[in-house]
């Protein structure tokens, strides 16, 4: 053999053995898993077939609940303002009073009225018919001087309030669609159908995250947050859908994107799994008294009711522990002109079953004022028929947004006014011009504050048309229509020439 082919047959034997190892390590790779793998399967027990088919098809189910449900849905941003940010304005700015108590009951000098800034909220909405109204909840829009609604697809719009209802936090806003166009609108089911154990899918705004959805199911329903108090229109449906800061008046929807009820609350500061919201069938009734008068009407009968316990039961001779205990009846009110006595329970109401004090009480906020219904009575250890009318709870007004305070149409509509400038407002301003209008008051009810509209900032353009005096402010101001796109081009004195867009009042 020569020397080449000893060497070459050397090789192939080092790399014979070679391979033989790497069999080895893989083989005890393999061997390492099928171990692994034999500790899993003792654990878990045996592996049955995976049914992946019905997963898909749930989650099917679930996308296209969220397809139908989300175009209606509304991100919400209000603006409540203590005052009007405004300088070099002829008109007094106030600290109003409550802000004033604010201050001082927690040790604080009442600030200049210069320190005031506006306070801004947002929430969630959901649109219900094509001429724009959108529910919500009182506590989103309360008090709110300015509301603006963002769409899915990105339109912005300008809101009214309509009403609001504290009772049942339930409030109408509406936006006004531009001509041509169409909204979306929300498909109402019946939360008096929902079951516990049922899939449900809370949509909104939670966090800044716009347009979230969340899915759990129906946890309990009739729920009360504040017990104690028999005039409180609670019987929240609830849910562990996440639900956050945010969401409050966004939709909650069954499988078929349905709104069965409204988010509107939670325990905490943050979602820790309880979510409760308001029935569609409640916020619904609520929601046509808001719509056609502005206010809701409310039924009364007058009398105080509770939770039928266990030894109401014993003591009434009651089969079962249900129904709503009347423990006190109001002179001169329909329950008492009916003949209503304290310890009488109320089993049904017009032929539905009660189940208990909160049952009654929100079953009767569906109805109106006038109606007559039939009670079926517990009294003496049977049943009775009672026949009474409907009386009403007084009322009071809902809330209006409050009104601009500019003197002219079109400063109302641009959200802004402007003053020709004088060395007083030059020096005011600090600005180098001695000619041209400046803008002197911000209304934050008005459409300019969202979009960085200043008290100091020159105005210079409108529209791509020159404005030197307040008469071409007002002719320019003048022809542009509520809802119109307004270009400003200004001069801030701290950042120069600056373009602002936005829709006009």
């Amino acid at each position: 053999m020569s020397g080449r082919s000893g060497r070459t047959l050397r090789l192939f034997g080092l790399l014979l053995v070679g391979l033989l190892a790497a069999c080895r390590g893989e083989g005890d790779l393999h061997a390492q898993d099928a171990q692994a793998r034999a500790q899993v399967r003792e654990q878990l027990g045996p592996v049955t077939a995976v049914d992946t088919t019905t997963a898909f098809r749930l989650s099917n189910t679930f996308r296209a609940a969220a397809d139908r449900a989300l175009p209606a849905v509304v991100a919400i941003q209000v603006v409540s303002e203590p005052r009007m940010m405004a300088q070099g304005g002829n008109a007094p700015q106030q600290v109003p009073e409550q802000f004033r108590r604010f201050f001082e009951q927690f040790g604080f000098g009442v600030p200049d009225e210069g320190d005031l800034q506006p306070q801004q909220g947002t929430g969630s909405g959901f649109i219900i018919d094509e001429a724009g109204h959108i529910m919500t909840n009182h506590h989103v829009v309360n008090g709110a001087t300015r509301i603006t609604v963002r769409m899915l697809d990105g339109r912005e719009y300008e809101a009214k309030l309509v009403g609001s209802d504290s009772s049942t936090d339930v409030a109408i806003i509406k936006i006004q669609p531009r001509r041509g166009e169409t909204l979306p609108v929300s498909q109402l089911g019946d939360s008096d159908q929902l079951k516990v154990g049922d899939w449900v899918l809370a949509l909104g705004n939670p966090l800044g995250f716009n347009f979230t959805v969340t899915a759990g199911i129906v946890s309990a329903k009739g729920r009360q947050l504040q017990r104690g108090n028999d005039a409180a229109l609670e019987a929240y449906v609830q849910t562990d859908a996440a639900i956050n800061p945010g969401n409050s008046g966004g939709p909650l929807v069954d499988l078929f994107g349905r709104v069965v009820a409204m988010n509107t609350a939670i325990q905490g500061p943050a979602f820790i799994g309880y979510g409760f919201s308001v029935p569609i069938d409640l916020a619904k009734r609520v929601a046509d008294d808001l719509i056609k008068q502005g206010f809701v009407r409310r039924p009364r009968i007058g009398v105080r009711i509770q939770d039928v316990a266990d030894v109401d039961a014993e003591i009434y001779g009651l089969s079962q522990v249900q129904g709503a205990l009347v423990v006190a009846v109001e002179e001169g009110q329909p329950a008492a002109r009916a003949g209503i006595r304290p310890g009488d329970v109320v089993l049904a109401l017009n032929g539905r079953k009660i189940d208990d004090a909160t049952d009654l009480t929100t079953s009767l906020a569906r109805m109106q004022p006038g109606e007559t219904v039939q009670l079926t009575i517990w009294r003496d250890k049977r049943q009775q028929q009672v026949s009474m009318r409907l009386g009403e709870f007084e009322r009071a007004a809902a809330p209006r947004p409050a009104n601009d305070t500019e003197d002219n149409a079109h400063a109302a509509r641009l959200g802004f006014q402007a003053q020709p400038i004088t060395p007083q407002l030059a020096r005011q301003f600090d600005l180098p011009d001695a000619e041209g209008l400046v803008i002197t008051a911000v209304s934050v009810s008005g459409p300019a504050a969202a979009r960085n509209v200043s008290p100091g900032q020159v105005l210079l353009t409108i529209n791509g048309q020159r404005v030197r005096t307040t008469a071409e402010l007002a002719r320019i101001g003048g022809s542009i229509q509520a809802g119109a796109p307004v270009s400003l081009l200004v001069r801030d004195p701290r950042l120069g020439e600056m373009v602002i867009n936005y829709r006009a009042h």
